[in-house]
This record gives C-alpha cells, sequence and structure tokens, in this order.
C-alpha cells in the first residue's frame, strides 16, 4: 500500500474511532464554608460535593476548602500560606470558583482591609496564569446570621466585604455568584448562623450553577428550572421519616439500592413520602399502612423505592444513577411532585414530571410506568395546592399517550364534586394520607398493576 493511500486509510480510521472528551477539573478555593464543616457526611454532602453530583461525571470536582482560612495575605490564617494552595496549582483546574471573605471580616483580620483587593487580584494573577486558562467566578459570602459569631461580622461582610469583591471582579472581567441575598431566607440551613447544612450547601450550588450555565460574565439572570436538573437530595431526617436516627439522604438512596439486589422485585412504588408511608421490606421504620402493604401489595413482589422529602430532581437522579441499575420491574409506580409546590410554578413541576418518565422509559424500555404524579392535595378548591395540583394534572395527563405510560388520576375517590376533600381519606395537612387513604389508593392501584405483571401468580 503506497503512502498516500495508507494515510487515506488511518484518517478513515481514525474517523470510526471515538474521541474521548476531557474531563473538565472544578477548583472550589474556600474557607470552611466550603470545606463542609459541620456537615456529617461532607464527602457527599458539602457544596463542592453536591456540585460534583449536578455536574456529572464530565466534571472532576475538588474541595480545596480550609477551616478558618483568610483571603488576606496578613490575615490570621491567609490561605496563601496552606498547603492546599499548592495542590490547586498542581490540579491546575480548568473552572475556579472562589469563595473567600468570611474570616477576613474578624476585627484582627479587616484592620488591613485596605489590602484586601491588591491581594485578591493578585490570587487572581496566579491562577490566571495556569497552563489550564481558567475560567473563574468569585462567590459572594453567605449571610451570618447573627450580627456577630466569633468574630465573623456579618455587616463588616455586607457592607466592607462584598463591594470589594464586586470592585475586583468588575476589575478582572470576572464573574461574581451571589450567594449572599439568595440565600438570606433560609437562616435554618445555618444551624450556627455561619456553616451551611446539606440543605444550606444545596441553595449554593443552585446559585454556582446557575451561574455557570445561565447567567453570562455581566452576570445578567438566567432561567434554570431545577425541577428538571437531576441532583441528589439533602435531607437529614429523623426516624419519625423513616430514616432513623443521624441518617441522611444517601443512607436511603443506600438502602434502596440493597432492597432491589436482594428482592429483584415485578413492582416498583417510586415517590416521596407519601410513597414510603407504604412500609414494606427495608421501609418499615415509618409506615402508615403495613397490613395494606402485606395483603395488597407484597405479595405482587412489591418494592418500596419511596424516601420521604424527595422531590422530581431527587427521583430523576435516583433513576439515572443506580436505583434501577439492577432492577427490572413489571411496573414502575410513579407517585411525585408534591414537595416541589413550595419552590416550582405548576409548568416547572410538570416538565420535571415527564422527565422522569422519560428517564423511566429510557433505563425500563419494557416496564408499565403507572403515573400519579402528585396525589390530591389542598383542602378545596380554593386552596392555593389544590389549583397547583390541578394545573400539573392538565399538564401531564397527555403523558399516557407515550408508550407504556398509564396515567392514574384519584380524583374521584378523594375529591367530592364541590371540591372538598372524601373526609378520613387524608391527614390534617391535606397532602399525607390516612390508612385509609392508602386502602383506597391500593384499590385504584392494584387491579391496574395486576394487568401488567408478565408470568407472575396473581393474588386473589
Amino acid at each position: 500500500m503506497n503512502r498516500p493511500i495508507l494515510f487515506l486509510f488511518l484518517f478513515a480510521l481514525g474517523a470510526l474511532i471515538p474521541v474521548q472528551s476531557q474531563v473538565i477539573r472544578v477548583a472550589c478555593v474556600g474557607n470552611s464554608i466550603t470545606y463542609g464543616a459541620g456537615i456529617g457526611n461532607r464527602e457527599k454532602m458539602s457544596y463542592p460535593a453536591q456540585l460534583q453530583a449536578w455536574l456529572g461525571q464530565e466534571y472532576d470536582v475538588r474541595n480545596f476548602g480550609v477551616s478558618g482560612s483568610t483571603l488576606l495575605k496578613k490575615g490570621d490564617k491567609p490561605y496563601w500560606k496552606e498547603p492546599v494552595f499548592k495542590t490547586v496549582l498542581d490540579f491546575n483546574p480548568d473552572i475556579i470558583i472562589i469563595k473567600l471573605g468570611t474570616n477576613d471580616s474578624k476585627p484582627q483580620n479587616w484592620k488591613f482591609a485596605g489590602e484586601f483587593e491588591q491581594d485578591f487580584r493578585d490570587l487572581i494573577s496566579v491562577y490566571k496564569n495556569l497552563p489550564s486558562k481558567p475560567r473563574i467566578l468569585l462567590a459572594l459570602p453567605v449571610p451570618v446570621f447573627v450580627p456577630d459569631k466569633w468574630g465573623i461580622r456579618d455587616s463588616v461582610v455586607r457592607n466592607e466585604v462584598i463591594p470589594k469583591i464586586k470592585s475586583v471582579a468588575k476589575a478582572e472581567k470576572l464573574q461574581t455568584v451571589d450567594l449572599y441575598t439568595p440565600l438570606l431566607p433560609y437562616k435554618y440551613a445555618f444551624p450556627d448562623d455561619v456553616h451551611p447544612n446539606p440543605i444550606g450547601a444545596s441553595f449554593m450550588v443552585e446559585e454556582i450553577y446557575r451561574a455557570l450555565f445561565y447567567r453570562d460574565k455581566m452576570h445578567s439572570s438566567g432561567y434554570l428550572n431545577t425541577a428538571v436538573l437531576a441532583a441528589p437530595g439533602a435531607e437529614c431526617r429523623g426516624a419519625a421519616a423513616g430514616w432513623g436516627e443521624g441518617k441522611d439522604w444517601y443512607s436511603q438512596f443506600e438502602a434502596i439500592n440493597e432492597i432491589g439486589k436482594t428482592s429483584k422485585p415485578d413492582v416498583v412504588l417510586l415517590g416521596n413520602s407519601i410513597t414510603q408511608g407504604w412500609g414494606g421490606d427495608g421501609r418499615t421504620v415509618w409506615s402508615v399502612a403495613p397490613d395494606i402493604w402485606e395483603s395488597r401489595l407484597k405479595p405482587l413482589n412489591a418494592a418500596n423505592f419511596g424516601i420521604s422529602g424527595d422531590r422530581t430532581q431527587h427521583v430523576l437522579w435516583r433513576v439515572r444513577n443506580g436505583n434501577f441499575d439492577v432492577v427490572k420491574p413489571d411496573v414502575v409506580v410513579l407517585e411525585i411532585g408534591v414537595n416541589n409546590f413550595p419552590y416550582h410554578s405548576s409548568e416547572e413541576i410538570a416538565e420535571g414530571i415527564k422527565a422522569v418518565v422519560t428517564a423511566l422509559l429510557k433505563k425500563l424500555p419494557e416496564t408499565k410506568i403507572l403515573l400519579y404524579g402528585p396525589l390530591p392535595t389542598g383542602k378545596d378548591n380554593s386552596d392555593p395546592n389544590r389549583k397547583k395540583y390541578n394545573e400539573i394534572h392538565k399538564l401531564i395527563r397527555d403523558l399516557s399517550n407515550r408508550k407504556n405510560v398509564i396515567y392514574q388520576s384519584l380524583n374521584e375517590q378523594f375529591i367530592h364534586p364541590d371540591g372538598s376533600l372524601v373526609e378520613g381519606l387524608m391527614s390534617p395537612d391535606a397532602i399525607h394520607l390516612t390508612q385509609a387513604g392508602y386502602a383506597v389508593w391500593a384499590g385504584s392501584m392494584v387491579p391496574e398493576i395486576e394487568k401488567h405483571i408478565i408470568n407472575k401468580p396473581i393474588p386473589k
């Protein structure tokens, strides 16, 4: 074979070989808030760890937070002098998120306030000169929810540190991420008034994600529907929610993976606390209807994949990241959406439900999806939750046009013609079911499930 022909052959062969995309390296530079101080499972629940879960395998997110560190070179613990400073440089990141300034507000540090902007620009210069030429984002500090905590002063953070960071960003033509104003309503997510718990860290991640993908470099806002953005949950609930003391969301996710491996269910009930309330093997700590489960669903080889507090984005993440890797049920019963009500519009929630259905159909192409969406919610037609419930169901009922999707509504069983709830079926919050409510739901669900179980004996 002559050389020109050989070259053409090799060129054509190369075109057939897929090129491996390079993983994007993300460095989270910061203090104890970045590190995840006070978060029990910080390896999975700190903000960098949650950002990794949001971004997926195409990214390598590293946590370079150092507790107590300052941006100021003359501060009591300069980030510059920490071993991790060099580690960041060796990592050669493609994206750097700098979240420093909280500890600088302490009196012993802020006496050098006049040097803050130059020190920040010096740090940025070091990062700009890396071979990777990284994209750099400057995160504004989170709120301090008391006037003074350990010398960290909210007034200094708000009125002095943040304006200086904005000034640096303008001079360096860099993007800022506002972690102050959007997090002000969430004092409950900062147990010690400074450090976020996992939920607070998830709020930080949402703003960072929005900045990375939905805002241009000059800080214009952008639309982001988090109901369709696959993400793990950030809850940490006690025994009353069926989790066990000190258990976080990942403990529930992993427990469900084990249930799937051991039981090989033919039917999976997928959803939030309303689904978890069925009980069942491995989910019996908190259960409203154990007798109904034992008599109506266990004989169908059903498994309970409900996690209290889950929203559409959390179920979407579970579908894509493990809960169905070894499980191939004949039927999945999907109940989800009500926990999105405080955070999303009807249209956004409907899109989230559609995203979950799409992911299930892709993962389980032979499985029937019995779609309930959110169950009846709200005490009557004037209740805002009822209005949102009705709007969502108008938007999702057409999903039944998709192959293997069966849309179900419990309106006739739970709601009187005048819009009031049928007595005795729902708890006082008009969201969760009573035992009688579960019995009615089973009466709707089980006959439909029985139609679609393949080659399995059906109990009478």
